[in-house]
């Protein structure tokens, strides 16, 4: 019998004299008979009692909880003492023939435990492994089954990590590449079937060990040498588990992939569109058009390449991009969402080829605001690929020359258009935060040789506004139609961040009032206070706090608008070739504009458990490729051991100090058992450490002089020590600096902040 049941043959006649309520066996059995937990308004409509009785059943039902008879659940419903709470951490302990997963609670609640099925669902892009942990919801079956549905994975419960083989006096050993690992372990014999050697990388199995000797693991894979081409991108794809060979059936489908015909297509061909990308972008899924509008505005068009006309849901490539949820792009190499056939292929808009597109045009007034927008599907042909390195030359005069065919009005009108959309920007208060971009630099051998750190050009700001435009032009279509968006959503910071943003400002000597309403326009307000200063180091301290303490993006069905872009409707509409959202985005447009309505498929339910699959492979990718670039960062270190440089302090933690090193931008961590002899508070918020004898204060933003004592590339850490003379400031009345020496650390806890003494 399910929970507020209006079947009448089915439904209790109870209607108590004196308005009693039910026997206490009749509410439990009521209870612990429905699939889901029910609540107390579906007890009160099972029985039949009104409203004015619904107190006394409240108290019962609280009687009843506190005697352990039932539960009181999450979300104000009730179960059985026997049931599995309905949201459960569960981890995977046996995949079936079939594809399901079969998983048990991580805290077992249930003796005997039943069995929990969670079915294949890879369309969903929510495959599990062994081993894996995951948020899920559960729904009884029967006495000893539940069906759990995914809601999310979280960080797998591993007993396994990833190491460098290293030689010693009992056969081999293994050095974990993670940070925080910083035991080695012994390793066992391996399987006959696995070889490996010293200065190899592997993935190992951690056993138990008893007693008091060293602790030991088992290769299970190997990954090739630590010293060749392309070892750190081995190592990120093997740590995070990034899919990177595709499946015979996506490939082949790939392959038989053919462009469509014209047909019931608009003609875009004879569209001066244009792409505009880095210098070493494969990919081009964007093209760009604009010229003056009758309103005093202008008129633009962006077309994006029609990736739903070659992958159909639920084919083998959808299935596959499904899972990938995005391209990820390592320093050395690219893992594509789709195959190379398609991506650097029929996808890819390159200049005089034939390609399908989904276009937007676009009308913006002469402030900037979006007056005017319609979707169809087209057929163009690029007209040239620029470069954004090339535009910004042409944009400041030093090349004049555009590619034969394409006329110089047509740039023109593409940068009148953009000085509109940067107006509206700022008018709108979106985020403005400037932070150079770390890009690995590598010879034609394809070895690291620097890293390059560059500003946002004005040129890519252009390409940035228009985009922006189309993806609200899409949000927008979609949301008036009721139909399914996948909404690019950020939520305002947390306010505790706010806090430490507010410190670290006052320690610069800004002001940042308290009690503001949280806009992005407050933080650029407290931004240009600092660039009017001229302070370069603070600057850029500045904008770093101001991009940590920022919610993290996602994607979601529902819609909370996005806080950076000060936007209240944004969906992600331009990249198909390398993000599944907006192939989504693409598929629900196309039904709407071909079809006239939305489209059913996918379901609600689907549509969130896909947003909330592809938000985790893109923080996955967002992970390995920030490990992979900083692993390149400090192997470019290695010829600065045992040598001074000046590095900057970018932040203070309870256990030091991160510098930022040049000239490659690496960063070092100056630990307290590396600083001169003294006792140390330390302020994370307001980013001090200060000496109490000497008075040696460090703080975020300054420069120092460090000792590059270690480096360690695998482990993408590079340890400091304080130089002699130490600071290009002030260290302390009387201070004269020391030599390093090693020194016991003594600590103690204070409310807000730590001593440590070295």
């Amino acid at each position: 019998m399910s929970a507020g049941s209006d079947d009448a043959d089915n439904k209790r006649s109870f209607v108590p004299e004196d308005q009693g309520l039910p026997g206490d066996q009749d509410l439990i059995d009521f209870i612990t008979s429905q699939p889901s937990p029910p609540k107390v308004k579906d007890v009160a409509r099972e029985f039949g009692i009104r409203a004015d009785g619904r107190a006394r059943l409240r108290q019962r039902l609280r009687q009843l909880a506190e005697s352990g008879k039932i539960d009181r659940l999450e979300g104000r419903r009730l179960g059985s003492p026997d049931n599995l709470p309905p949201v459960t951490v569960l981890e995977i302990t046996r995949i079936t023939d079939d594809g399901d997963a079969i998983a048990e609670p991580v805290e077992p609640a249930i003796d005997p435990m039943p069995v929990i099925v969670i079915m294949a669902e890879r369309k969903k892009g929510r495959s599990v492994a062994i081993g894996d942990r995951v948020l899920a919801r559960l729904t009884r079956i029967d006495a000893s089954t539940y069906d759990g549905k995914v809601i999310r994975r979280l960080d797998r419960h591993r007993s396994r990590l990833f190491g460098h083989v290293f030689k010693n006096s009992k056969g081999y050993g293994l050095e974990p590449v993670e940070r925080q690992g910083k035991s080695s372990f012994q390793l066992l014999p391996p399987d006959a079937r696995i070889i490996f050697s010293a200065g190899d990388l592997v993935e190992a199995e951690i056993t138990r060990s008893t007693g008091y000797g060293p602790k030991t693991a088992r290769v299970i894979r190997t990954l090739g040498p630590a010293d060749q081409s392309g070892a750190f991108s081995t190592l990120a794809i093997a740590e995070f588990e990034l899919r990177h060979v595709f499946p015979e059936p996506a490939l082949a489908e790939a392959d038989a992939a053919r462009k469509p015909l014209l047909e019931n297509r608009v003609d875009l061909r004879n569209t001066p569109l244009i792409t505009i990308d880095g210098a070493d972008a494969k990919d081009f899924d964007d093209a760009v058009h604009a010229v003056p509008a009758d309103n005093g505005g202008w008129r633009l068009t962006v077309a994006i390449a029609d990736v739903a006309h070659y992958v159909a849901p639920g084919s083998a490539l959808d299935r596959e991009a499904q899972t990938r949820g995005n391209s990820v792009y390592l320093p050395d190499m690219v893992i594509p969402m789709l195959p190379e056939a398609l991506s650097n292929g029929l996808c890819s808009l390159v200049p005089g080829e034939d390609r399908a597109c989904l276009a937007v045009e676009m009308i913006i007034d002469e402030k900037g605001v979006l007056k005017e927008h319609r979707f169809f599907r087209g057929l163009m042909r690029s007209h040239a690929r620029l470069t954004y390195d090339w535009l910004e030359e042409y944009r400041t005069g030093m090349d004049t020359d555009p590619p034969a065919g394409l006329s110089s009005i047509c740039l023109d009108h593409l940068f009148g258009a953009y000085e509109v959309l940067a107006r509206q920007r700022k008018e709108r208060g979106a985020l403005e935060i400037d932070l150079p971009e770390k890009k690995i630099i590598f010879d034609h051998e394809g070895k690291a040789t620097g890293v390059s750190r560059r500003h946002q050009s004005i040129s890519q700001k252009l390409i940035e506004e228009f985009m922006i435009l189309a993806n609200v032009a899409a949000a927008e279509t979609l949301e008036k139609a009721k139909a399914l968006c996948v909404y690019r959503a950020h939520e305002p910071p947390d306010p505790a961040k706010v806090d430490g943003l507010r410190d670290t400002a006052k320690a610069m000597g800004l002001s940042f009032a308290k009690g503001q309403v949280i806009r992005p326009q407050i933080f650029n307000t407290l931004l240009g206070k600092a660039r009017e200063r001229g302070d370069e180091a603070g600057l850029a301290l500045l904008n770093e706090t101001v991009l940590r303490c920022q919610s993290q993006a996602e994607y979601r069905i529902t819609n909370p608008g996005h806080f950076g872009l000060a936007l209240r409707r944004y969906a992600h509409f331009t990249s198909p070739i390398r993000r599944y959202a907006d192939l989504m985005v693409h598929r629900s447009l196309i039904h709407l504009t071909e079809q006239g309505k939305p489209a059913s498929t996918p379901g609600p339910e689907e549509a969130e458990m896909i947003a909330s699959g592809i938000s985790e492979t893109e923080r996955r990718a967002a992970a390995a490729e920030r490990r992979t670039t900083d692993r390149f960062a400090a192997q470019l270190m290695m010829d600065q051991r045992g040598r001074i440089i000046t590095g900057r302090v970018t932040s203070v933690t309870g256990f030091g100090a991160f510098v930022t090193l040049e000239p490659h931008g690496s960063e070092g961590l100056l630990p307290f058992s590396r600083l001169p002899d003294d006792y140390y508070e330390t302020d994370p918020v307001r980013g001090v450490i200060q000496g109490q004898r000497s008075g040696l204060t460090i703080r975020t933003g300054q420069d120092i002089d460090v000792l590059i004592e270690e480096v360690m590339p695998l482990k993408a850490t590079v340890t400091l020590a304080w130089a002699e003379g130490g600071m290009g400031g002030n260290p302390g009345k009387g201070f004269k600096g020391r030599k390093n020496k090693p020194a016991g650390r003594k600590s103690r806890d204070m409310k807000k902040r730590g001593k440590r003494r070295r």
